[in-house]
């Protein structure tokens, strides 16, 4: 987000649909394992915190499912309502999620969380059920993911640079370094 502020770039800002497409997907203990590693290196490197009520409500939580596609539905509406907003749509899901340890495979949720930033839940309520919505997202992580193949990106967040002699991954560490990444960026043009 700070990246996007700051002018020194723009920012295209793609969902690849991490765990997304299967609504029937729970969390099991062995999962729960490695989410709170990966959490916890997340947190080492960037300095974020996960709450106790989104490791007691959503990683304690073997009922509700565990599918990222209703978010990422959710940035897609959003990118189509105004693109320049998403990175702010992105910033109020995590926080519902692993501030709150809200649901976000629940769209009311969903429309809540994005009504505290972009505006009213039954605006939200609306564009999340435009039935062109699923193919449009489709589209979308279809892209996010042929962009890291086409570099060779491995996981998420990845950082993708037009560079002179085509496309190219970017080090995924520059987000979290003392250096700001638009520094580092301008360095490179």
């Amino acid at each position: 987000r700070s990246l996007a502020a700051s002018g020194a770039c723009a920012v295209d800002a793609l969902p690849s649909g991490l765990f997304a497409g299967n609504p029937f997907r729970r969390i099991d203990p062995a999962f729960v394992q490695h989410i709170v590693q990966a959490d916890a290196r997340i947190a080492a490197l960037s300095g974020r915190s996960f709450s106790d009520a989104y490791r007691r409500d959503v990683l304690g939580n073997s009922v509700s499912p565990f599918d990222s596609g209703p978010a990422t539905q959710a940035l897609s509406a959003v990118a189509r309502w105004n693109a320049a907003r998403e990175l702010d749509a992105l910033d109020a899901l995590q926080r519902e999620r692993y501030v709150h340890g809200r649901d976000l495979s629940d769209r009311r949720v969903i429309a809540q969380a994005l009504a505290g930033t972009l505006g009213d839940v039954a605006d939200w309520l609306d564009r999340l059920a435009d039935p062109a919505l699923p193919a449009a997202t489709q589209a979308r992580t279809h892209r996010a993911r042929q962009l890291m193949q086409a570099t060779r990106s491995q996981g998420v967040p990845a950082l993708v640079w037009p560079a002179p002699d085509g496309l190219r991954a970017l080090p995924t560490s520059w987000l979290y370094g003392d250096v700001p990444l638009a520094q580092r960026l301008h360095a490179m043009t």
